[in-house]
């Protein structure tokens, strides 16, 4: 048995997950056979990135975001459609698709929390609900396979459920940014960084501290424990993925930004 130290900015951590989403059996047969439909955001541009082959301006593949210090969304001129497609080829009708879904197929979103309990919840703003008021009801009744890849930067140590009734998007009097209902995504199968590497390397990855200064803030470090096969197969995998850059600040202007009235600083509260 071997045993490695290593140590995961957040991008470097969201490039290790795509890999592993993208290697699961269940997303290889849907990629085949069915619909694999992503849902935007940050930490699933990078699963869009691998399955396609093609670099994408991931800062932009997202509506609401935290940037600069703040819940905030991105201008609204580049807002971007999900990614569906079905036997791997690109399919233009999202809702045509999301009626069609079964439990072979793969629905991805990415998550603003991790609990616990292993348990991920997804902030959401808009009035109607947002990605999540027009997509779970599909999947949830369903059965459809739903993938989270979220990385332990994001952990929480409240159980989403709970935190989650303290919000919405009515709920504040006073805040930094962008008003937002906090909600658990029922059903979920979560990618960590620990499960990426059992899917990738077959070794087992124990989070021991998180957080760094000068360009590490958002770190995870995780030891690494497994054979001499499968950890020479984890260093390999790690080198790939080190040096993974950040993403550049990308927000609406609050002056034009048609989320003005449930923000905090858009609302004068703050």
């Amino acid at each position: 048995m071997k045993r490695a130290l290593v140590t995961l900015t957040p991008p470097e951590s969201k490039r290790l997950i795509a890999k592993a989403v993208v290697a699961m059996p269940e997303v290889q047969h849907a990629l085949k056979h069915g619909f694999v439909y992503i849902a935007t955001g940050t930490t699933a541009a990078y699963v869009a990135e691998e399955i396609l082959g093609e670099k994408i301006e991931k800062e932009k593949w997202t509506v609401g975001v935290i940037s600069k210090g703040r819940t905030c969304v991105t201008p609204k001129a580049t807002w971007p459609k999900h990614l569906v497609l079905y036997k791997g080829e690109p399919f233009d009708d999202p809702l045509e698709a999301l009626k069609r879904m079964g439990p072979k197929d793969v629905f991805i979103k990415g998550a603003n929390a991790i609990d616990i309990n292993w348990n991920v919840a997804v902030f959401a703003a808009a009035p109607d609900g947002g990605t999540i008021g027009k997509t779970f009801g599909w999947t949830i009744t369903k059965g459809v396979f739903t993938i989270t890849p979220v990385s332990l930067e994001k952990f929480v140590p409240t159980p989403v459920e709970e935190s989650a009734k303290l919000t919405g998007i009515y709920s504040f009097d006073w805040g930094t940014g962008l008003y937002s209902a906090l909600v658990p995504i029922p059903h979920s199968h979560p990618v960590t960084e620990v499960e990426a590497y059992r899917i990738l390397a077959g070794v087992e990855a124990i989070p021991i501290a998180a957080g760094g200064a000068g360009g590490a803030e958002g770190s995870v470090t995780l030891v690494l424990e497994g054979d001499d096969e499968a950890m020479e197969k984890a260093k390999e995998i790690t080198k790939a993925i080190k040096g993974e850059p950040y993403l550049k600040p990308y927000t609406e202007d609050c002056s034009v930004c048609p989320f003005a009235k449930i923000c905090g600083p858009g609302s004068g509260a703050f």
